[in-house]
């Protein structure tokens, strides 16, 4: 293998379930399920959140939730104000490319920690009145989705993804029956997935609160971190020198999405959508989305809500604080083709990738490849030379769901969870995104 000198570990990594749309998890904003995945992710990497320099969070859905999305997770977490935020947009890929974005940085010696993921409520995607701001002079206006606008639909040939999931799938000659078959399967091996506990090292069971807005139930608020001046600003120091009014001070227990003491709350720790009933005939029965198509409510995965966090750092830096490395990203590669074929592109960044680092696909020990559709990873899979049974063997979005925003990060995640409990080897995450593109990230856990 090409040595792709990266020096980024991971040292902690959480994910919340992933719950239906309108679901458990619907009360809460994106931005509270990405401070529940990122508390979890520091608590599992035993870190003081004082060390953390930067976070970076993907989010596709971001209209109404605020400035700087990213920004609002640091604080809601008990992060310190000068810690940096950035929030990433690249569709169902954002959540990786954070975690990229952060590899980069560190690589580069810019940050020594990071957290990185990717969140999405796609129950709290506001609708828009797009006409409204100049008045109607007459006729009716149209509320416009922005879930879909924003999320599910092709600005180039306008339509659903899942309309052009369908097309493609038949125009690729994956059947119905085949769709359907690798659907089942991914809600078997959840459903043995959840029952084995095997995502004990990713899930944190979330309390959702029941009479308190956007809460989470805790045993105690997360620990603080402390305000970090860089260590080599330059000039003079009294540009660092300043206290905020009480006005403008934080009331981080007012503010925090975290509630203590004797609360109603709905506990939520497993994936909400994964069915291990599921059955080949109940999924027969479902109407196509797409008349005389392929893609149905059964082999495409729901709508969703979720968040996924991974605390990155230097591997020198992991050493000489006694941090477990549990695992190092490699590399990426990101590729871009026909908007529509998006069924495509998975495969086209995991090659890349591969001829880059000199591997060939039996290198890989583990592949994770999004479910967007059942039709994306199986033409992956085949794509690249794999049987359906070496990918998402412990399920995939089609059961567990698919917040568009965390995806890419619940996939890192997943395949750095699965390489340890195999004891080591090479993993690689593939996901595409909507506007043609695909991204890969390589893993390796010695």
């Amino acid at each position: 293998m090409a040595d792709m000198n990266s020096k980024t570990v991971v040292i902690g990594l959480a994910r919340t379930p992933f719950g239906k749309l309108g679901g458990a998890l619907a009360p809460l904003s994106a931005t509270t399920l990405g401070a529940v995945a990122l508390t979890g992710a520091i608590e599992r990497a035993k870190i003081d959140p004082s060390e953390i320099e930067h976070v970076s969070f993907g989010e596709v859905l971001q209209a109404g939730v605020g400035q700087n999305p990213a920004r609002q997770v640091l604080f809601k977490s008990g992060l310190a104000k000068t810690v940096t935020a950035d929030t990433v947009n690249k569709v169902c890929a954002s959540g990786m490319l954070a975690i990229v974005n952060a590899m980069r940085s560190i690589n580069a010696g810019a940050n020594a920690v990071v957290a990185a993921g990717g969140m999405e409520s796609m129950s709290n995607a506001p609708y828009l009145l797009r006409d409204a701001r100049w008045g109607y002079r007459f006729g009716d206006g149209a509320l416009v989705d922005a879930m879909i606008y924003d999320g599910l639909w092709d600005q180039y040939f306008p339509m659903t993804m899942a309309t052009q999931g369908s097309k493609v799938a038949a125009e690729l000659g994956l059947t119905r029956e085949e769709q359907d078959h690798f659907a089942y399967e991914s809600h078997r091996r959840a459903g043995a997935a959840h029952a084995s506990g095997h995502f004990a090292d990713e899930i944190v069971p979330v309390k959702v609160a029941g009479k308190a807005k956007d809460k989470v139930v805790v045993e105690q608020l997360p620990r603080r971190g402390r305000v970090r001046v860089p260590a080599a600003v330059g000039g003079s120091s009294g540009v660092w020198e300043h206290e905020p009014s009480s006005e403008f001070t934080l009331d981080y227990s007012a503010y925090a999405p975290f509630v203590t003491g004797e609360q109603p709350y709905v506990l939520v720790d497993r994936d909400e959508a994964v069915r291990p009933d599921a059955s080949l005939e109940a999924m027969a029965g479902l109407r196509p989305l797409e008349k005389n198509g392929t893609v149905t409510a059964g082999n495409a995965p729901g709508v969703n809500d979720g968040a996924a966090a991974v605390i990155l750092c230097d591997a020198d830096y992991a050493a000489q604080h006694g941090y477990d490395a549990l695992a190092t990203i490699v590399d990426h590669a990101t590729v871009a083709w026909d908007s529509p074929y998006i069924a495509l592109t998975p495969a086209m960044a995991a090659r890349k990738l591969l001829d880059r680092a000199g591997l060939q696909s039996s290198d890989i020990a583990v592949w994770e490849i999004n479910e967007a559709f059942a039709a994306v990873a199986m033409t992956a899979a085949r794509r690249l030379g794999l049987e359906d049974g070496l990918i998402n063997t412990w399920g995939g979005a089609v059961a567990m769901g698919h917040p568009i925003g965390a995806s890419g990060a619940r996939i890192v995640a997943t395949v750095v969870n699965q390489l340890r409990k195999r004891g080591g080897g090479l993993g690689i995450a593939a996901i595409c995104s909507g506007g043609g593109q695909g991204d890969a990230a390589l893993i390796r856990v010695d």
